[in-house]
């Protein structure tokens, strides 16, 4: 049943019992002509196959890190749905607050890691890199439903051939803008390159009125945003190396490039006034019509709803080109790994686990439950076979980005969480003070960087 997008609606990061993080939620009943394993090959007595089952397999207990959030029904009800297909597997559910992901490594060097979890994108080249995630060909490969995957996604989880993760949820980030501030400036389409960004800018930007033309991050995460206008400018932050080292690239002058750009934002007047609004503030902003246009997740389309923005006043596309015509995007979300350092029963039920959470038919299930709550927001399933887009009637335009940020995203600049806050010092500087040096500021925070942490992270990233 396809639904037009309501002004209530329900965020995709759903609650479950399952692994923490965006992304398992549910329906209510499940669908009995889903098709299973088990209920697809015989008509047997169910206690007979029960029994049979646990004759083929010996017991296995897996252990799982979940948050303590409650689970509603359709998750309950999936959950039971896994267990009587696999009777000799139980689940030890063990609650983890926050992002039980990345805790992962610590606890693999404790031996108190879970026996499967679903990781954030963030953090995949690092666990790659590691020797702690088990690779996965031995059971892609015997997977009907692998071919289906979205090539792009195999393959950032995939190093000198081993696959390591299985994508589960996906969110891109795009660049969105306020379709009724455009109007009323005049203007009929987004803006195609940063040139074009800047004059719609200056169109749509009314301080009178509390209207900002541009904004982006300047008080806290700057580097999540400046990462992308660096991409676009055609440069890395960082050049990771085929050792698993790393090489700091601070000075490139894509970065430069970029931090120009930001500070002709500043002085042009259109960025926001009020530098020390924090992520938040910029996405409740942009729900209230005070921003004309700004990076934009596709998972924030329901929480600017929820402040009042009208549904289909929210446009969104790919980001503006940079000098070197790319509009690269990152791509946010999390994915299925097993640990390597757990036996071989468990790793072989870890598979069974990940299998079932992965299939078209729980993804099915999984959008056909939120269309009885309101509309999800426009992200990316992680197959060919399947859209966000099938189950409800966005704008045209989200289907047609989403499709397009497949080809255009990647992961996050290699070693984003050690050298993050370096670049988040430079970008504040050169927006705090507009007559700071872009070149004299990146310089000085590389070499901070290297250091106080480049050796420590080279020397546990090395191959």
């Amino acid at each position: 049943m396809k639904r037009k997008v309501l002004a209530t609606v329900l965020s995709l990061c759903m609650t479950t019992s399952l692994l923490a993080g965006c992304g398992n939620g549910g329906a209510e009943t499940v669908d009995p002509t889903i098709p299973t394993e088990q209920n697809t090959t015989e008509q047997n007595n169910p206690e007979e196959v029960v029994d049979s089952e646990k004759q083929e397999h010996e017991p296995v207990e897996l252990t799982l890190w979940v948050t303590s959030r409650n689970a509603d029904d359709w998750s309950t009800d999936m959950e039971k749905q896994f267990l009587e297909e696999h009777p000799w597997i139980t689940l030890n559910k063990v609650v983890k607050e926050g992002d039980p992901g990345n805790e992962f490594y610590q606890a693999v060097a404790a031996g108190n890691a879970p026996d499967l979890i679903r990781v954030s994108f963030t953090m995949m080249n690092s666990y790659m890199a590691s020797n702690i995630l088990e690779p996965l060909n031995r059971y892609v490969e015997n997977w009907d439903e692998w071919g289906n995957y979205t090539q792009e996604y195999v393959d950032m989880f995939t190093v000198d051939g081993n696959i390591y993760g299985v994508p589960s949820s996906v969110s891109p980030m795009l660049f969105g803008y306020n379709k009724a501030l455009f109007e009323e400036a005049g203007i009929s389409e987004p803006p195609k390159t940063w040139d074009e960004a800047l004059e719609a800018a200056k169109l749509i930007n009314n301080p009178d009125n509390q209207i900002t033309g541009y904004a982006t991050l300047a008080a806290e995460w700057t580097e999540w945003f400046f990462q992308y206008y660096v991409w676009q400018a055609g440069g890395d932050l960082t050049q990771e190396k085929e050792d698993g080292t790393v090489e700091l690239t601070f000075t490139d002058p894509a970065v430069i490039q970029a931090a120009k750009y930001y500070q002709k934002l500043r002085s042009e007047g259109v960025l926001q006034s009020d530098l020390t609004l924090k992520f938040s503030d910029l996405v409740t902003n942009f729900g209230l019509g005070k921003i004309g246009m700004m990076p934009f997740a596709g998972d924030w389309v329901s929480e600017a709803i929820a402040n009042g923005i009208d549904p289909d006043d929210i446009g969104l596309c790919l980001p503006p080109a940079g000098p070197s015509g790319d509009q690269t995007i990152a791509i946010a979300g999390d994915t299925f790994v097993i640990n390597a350092k757990t036996d071989q029963a468990k790793k072989d039920a870890a598979w069974e686990y990940i299998s079932f959470y992965s299939s078209k038919a729980y993804h099915s299930s999984y959008f056909e439950n939120l269309a009885t709550k309101g509309a999800p927001n426009p992200v990316i399933i992680p197959r060919d076979d399947i859209s966000v887009t099938d189950f409800y009637e966005f704008p045209e335009e989200y289907k047609e980005v989403l499709d397009a940020a497949k080809s255009v995203g990647r992961l996050e600049f290699y070693g984003k969480a050690d050298f993050g806050s370096y670049v988040d010092r430079a970008v504040q500087k050169i927006l705090v003070n507009p007559n700071a040096d872009p070149e004299k500021e990146f310089s000085e925070a590389q070499a901070l960087c290297e250091k106080e942490v480049l050796e420590s992270f080279n020397e546990a990233h090395k191959k």
